[in-house]
């Protein structure tokens, strides 16, 4: 293997697996030195299975720092503090007050008026005639009023509209109510979002780590390897050439750890700014540990089970239901209006009385309307049309994401396997890079092989070391999209 390649190995090695933080931070995993003997020199194959999950565990199991941050915990942190989550609680809110002016249309519409008035005089004084019989005969009477200019009044009107109430109203409160379930669900499928967000990002920050480690590992490789070329060389076993090679790899090793620096700061940062904190994270995750709580069923039980449990799909599905109620309502109101009216007046002069008097008077009044105005019909119709249209649209929404629910399911269910397939792989790989490894380095010191030869297999340990940490995270992701995708919390 050339160089060139080698560095590109090394570079990818940092770039995948982040670029970032302090010392402090950065922990190398727990891998050979270059002289010390491989642990699997002649075992049987059950023998070296165990080694390997030994190899794999004990390298996986560096990184963990007990009392560090879990990613249970981080979910839980960054649910409490999410913006997106406050945003989505405002959708309870808001169908709880449409809830409150549906509710307000279903009793009768009481309205209470007090009113002082001042009223322009009038001329209340005449006459009137009367036919006495005779011999009196026909007698003018003369009569004057008080005109009082001062009314103070309080009247209670009471209207029950049986249109407004039972076509309009009813409808439109049973919306509102389903609005408020389906806020719940909508509510909960954010919660479910943003938990697999605040995993994702705390499995990228151990990436993270663990990318810094490997490449600082590549780095005591190379100045390691560096040196013993060097020694080659002064002796007259090695070429020159040889050297330049190691010292080219190391410089490359020196260039990934920046880069490795660089992106845990980067993924450290994105943390910090998910869980709305300042503190510095350490993983308090043992990536050694068996990955349980796996959904077992087949894909097409997965499948049923999201289409009958994902929230946001019940959300959807809920405002189906609710479009259909708004739909009813604004259909009711194309209807004539039908209500009752009823009130009663306390006032000073009340004006029903003649002559007026200056003194407090009630009276009272009941009666049945019946109205019918073409323009809100025409109204009415319009606005028929557009939530017809709407729940159009909330329909297809729902057969688009059952679409997309149903590739979510088949991801997360293969990506599940694939991933158990790959930690398997990587453990049985780091047992042969180690192996390869120590057995290059037996042949450069006998002769047999050469300086690049050397370099070949220590990039294939590098590669095997970041491979078994890539799967160790890529399970735990996928188990979280599995477990997101059929409606659970991740």
């Amino acid at each position: 293997m050339s160089i060139h390649r080698y560095t590109v190995i090394i570079g990818v090695a940092g770039i995948v697996f982040g670029l970032g933080a302090s010392r402090s931070l950065a922990q190398s995993l727990p891998l050979e030195e270059p002289t010390r003997p491989s642990a699997f020199t002649d075992v049987s194959p059950e023998a070296a299975a165990e080694v390997t999950e030994d190899a794999a565990a004990e390298a996986l199991r560096s990184l963990y720092v007990p009392g560090g941050l879990t990613s249970a915990q981080v979910v839980t942190q960054v649910v409490a503090t999410s913006p997106d989550m406050d945003r989505t609680r405002t959708l309870l809110l808001d169908a709880k007050g449409g809830a409150m002016q549906a509710m307000s249309g279903l009793v009768p519409r009481l309205v209470l008026v007090g009113r002082y008035s001042r009223l322009s005089p009038v001329d209340s004084s005449g006459s009137f005639d009367i036919d006495l019989p005779p011999p009196v005969g026909p007698v003018s009477i003369p009569f004057d009023f008080p005109s009082l200019t001062q009314q103070i009044a309080s009247n209670a009107t009471v209207v029950y509209s049986f249109t407004g109430s039972l076509a309009e109203a009813l409808p439109a409160y049973r919306a509102a109510k389903k609005n408020k379930v389906a806020a719940g669900y909508q509510i909960e499928a954010e919660r479910n979002d943003v938990a697999f967000v605040a995993r994702q990002a705390y499995y990228e920050f151990a990436r993270a780590q663990a990318g810094l480690g490997v490449a600082n590992f590549a780095l005591e490789a190379a100045e390691s390897q560096r040196k013993e070329t060097n020694a080659l060389v002064q002796a007259g076993s090695a070429a020159r050439v040889d050297l330049l090679r190691v010292e080219a790899q190391e410089e490359a090793a020196r260039v990934a750890v920046e880069r490795a620096k660089f992106g845990l700061q980067v993924a450290t940062r994105s943390l910090q700014a998910l869980m709305h904190t300042e503190e510095l994270p350490t993983l308090g995750e043992d990536l050694s540990r068996p990955v349980a709580d796996v959904p077992a069923d087949s894909e097409e039980a997965l499948k049923d089970r999201a289409f009958r449990d994902r929230p946001d799909l019940r959300a959807l599905r809920t405002y189906v239901e609710a479009s259909k109620h708004q739909l009813r309502s604004a259909i009711g109101g194309r209807m004539p209006d039908m209500l009752i009216r009823g009130s009663a007046q306390y006032s000073n002069p009340n004006l029903r009385v003649i002559p007026q008097q200056d003194r407090f008077e009630s009276t009272w009044e009941a009666g049945a309307v019946i109205r019918w105005s073409p323009n809100d019909t025409t109204r009415a119709q319009g606005r028929a049309k557009q939530l017809q249209a709407e729940l159009e649209r909330v329909n297809a929404d729902v057969i688009a994401l059952q679409d997309r629910v149903r590739v979510e399911v088949a991801e997360g269910y293969h990506g599940m396997h694939a991933a158990q397939s790959a930690m398997a792989s990587a453990r049985l790989g780091l047992t042969a890079a180690r192996e390869g490894y120590r057995v290059t380095r037996e042949q450069l010191q006998a002769g047999v092989v050469n300086t690049t030869t050397l370099l070949q297999a220590q990039a294939e340990l590098i590669r095997a070391q970041v491979d078994v940490v890539d799967s160790a995270i890529g399970i735990r992701v996928a188990k979280a999209q599995l477990r997101r995708a059929i409606g659970e919390m991740p």
